[in-house]
């Protein structure tokens, strides 16, 4: 069964990604499973999670046991073309719900899942574990678009990294006050593939997110130099992409 079981130079465009993040002080789970779907029927997956699979996903946003659910689409960058997210307060809720998800899937819905798995056949899937954050950004929503950067780091210094980005963030912090994002996070690798750090910026209305992007990244290589240059000898190469919500309007 497959639709809520997941595997997924310089800082120029290097982004792929979810739902909006919770304050560092709520440690946080996100079980992200990406998809590659036909391109020809997208649009009948998406009816599928909106109009069938929703209610389930929700229900345990209702119950309590997850903090929020996300259904996300390909806007820029690499293969995948949709995303399931869930998250919850720790690593082993989220993961008991992702199974329990599956179970009620498979027993209430086995039609429409069967032809959504014909559509998107194949999916990476990923455990992340929130790292850091912008104080106050929402720990439930999902943002309009968002760019993520999925990164490949040296595991004998991704804990380096971490403290680098949190240097570095101080940067970051400024353009979400002045407007420029609605918010960023800081994810560690828990489960799934080659990719070890996620770093994911939220758009805001009124500025493209690959301008703020710009923004952001000159900022670390004129004030931040140093930091930067160390952050990118331990994480040296990343996967880009461009994200919107792709939930129909009233859904979570």
């Amino acid at each position: 069964m497959k639709l809520s079981s997941m595997k997924l130079s310089s800082l120029t465009l290097a982004f792929a990604f979810v739902v909006l993040l919770p304050s560092p002080a709520q440690s946080q789970s996100l079980v992200g499973t990406y998809y590659s779907c036909s391109t020809a029927y997208e649009g009948e997956a998406d009816a599928l999670m909106n109009t069938v699979f929703a209610d389930v996903y929700q229900s345990y946003v209702d119950k309590g046991q997850l903090t929020n659910w996300g259904w996300v689409e390909h806007t820029a960058g690499g293969p995948w073309r949709r995303i399931t997210t869930i998250t919850a307060e720790d690593r082993s809720t989220v993961m008991a719900t992702w199974r329990q998800i599956d179970e009620q899937l498979e027993e209430e819905h086995p039609t429409a899942l069967r032809r959504f798995n014909e559509i998107c056949d194949s999916h990476d899937d990923y455990i992340w574990t929130l790292a850091d954050s912008y104080e106050g950004t929402d720990p439930g929503g999902t943002a309009p678009t968002w760019l993520s950067v999925y990164f490949m780091c040296d595991p004998q210094n991704e804990a380096r990294a971490d403290e680098l980005m949190a240097e570095l963030s101080t940067v970051t912090d400024k353009h979400v006050a002045a407007g420029h994002l609605s918010g960023w996070a800081w994810y560690k690798h828990d489960i799934g593939g080659r990719f070890r750090r996620l770093w994911t910026l939220l758009g805001a209305e009124g500025t493209d997110v690959i301008d703020a992007l710009d923004m952001v990244t000159g900022e670390f290589e004129a004030e931040q130099t140093d930091t930067f240059a160390e952050f990118r000898s331990i994480c040296s190469s990343h996967v880009d992409y461009i994200w919107a919500d792709a939930r129909t309007a009233g859904e979570g």
